[in-house]
């Protein structure tokens, strides 16, 4: 789990940052950077989904090998 946090939170701040240098020194054509952002955003929604279904699994298979879940 700590892998997919860490890797949402390095794909947020890429986002951030790289939103930070378009907005002061305007490094890409608007439509490229667009395209960037997009898939920045849909990498963070996908690690962030594949994460927390990994964090569910993993603590729905600890209680059922303590016996709290059937």
């Amino acid at each position: 789990m700590k892998t997919g946090v860490i890797a949402c939170l390095v794909t947020f701040i890429t986002g951030a940052a790289l939103m930070l240098l378009q907005m002061w020194f305007d490094m890409l054509p608007a439509e490229v950077f667009a395209k960037v952002m997009i898939t920045l955003g849909i990498v963070f929604v996908v690690l962030l989904g594949i994460t927390l279904v990994r964090r569910e699994y993993l603590q729905d298979e600890s209680l059922r090998e303590s016996g709290h879940l059937e």
